[in-house]
């Protein structure tokens, strides 16, 4: 079973509310003007959520290396999205954080193949299997993440700048 470590739930964490700040992403209602997208600061994303602003910080500077967002230095600055959600595959969230998405390993942690390696004969199926479950997650975007059953953005509510409750709201 894939459970997301604490730096990928992180980084989906302050997409989300990056997104919600940007008005050509999942965060931007039907009518609303255009604008330039808010700077958002860890601290803010990390008061928001009650997460470790430094933790934050760092998985932040990851996806800026990235190219995911820009930062901008400096007292007024902060985060923004770099690209669409809609063009970031979930995989690339979950490998950029190390996330073990394989159903198996035939090698371990360690780089040594595992002991039965030399005369396992399901291996075959295995990759076939583990190619099915994979395809979905790079497929699917982040921004797909974001979007309820329905069609309607589930996005983060309220602005970052007013933090607290944690809630979230359906933008139709």
């Amino acid at each position: 079973m894939l459970r997301l470590n604490k730096k990928t739930e992180y980084a989906l964490l302050a997409l989300r509310t990056l997104a919600a700040c940007d008005p050509g992403s999942t965060g931007t209602s039907e009518g609303e003007a255009p604008r330039d997208a808010e700077l958002v600061n860890a601290r803010l994303i990390a008061g928001r959520y009650r997460i470790p602003e430094m933790l934050l910080a760092k998985v932040l500077q990851k996806l800026k290396r990235r190219g995911l967002v820009a930062a901008t230095k400096g007292s007024g600055g902060g985060y923004r999205l770099a690209r669409p959600l809609s063009e970031v595959p979930l995989l690339t969230i979950l490998e950029l954080f190390d996330e073990h998405v394989s159903l198996v390993e035939c090698h371990g942690d360690d780089g040594e193949p595992c002991q039965q390696l030399p005369h396992c004969d399901i291996k075959g199926p295995l990759a076939v299997l583990s190619a099915a479950v994979m395809e979905p997650l790079r497929r699917m975007s982040v921004e797909d993440l974001f979007v309820s059953k329905s069609g309607a953005k589930v996005v983060a509510g309220p602005e970052p700048r007013r933090a607290g409750s944690g809630r979230f709201s359906i933008v139709r």
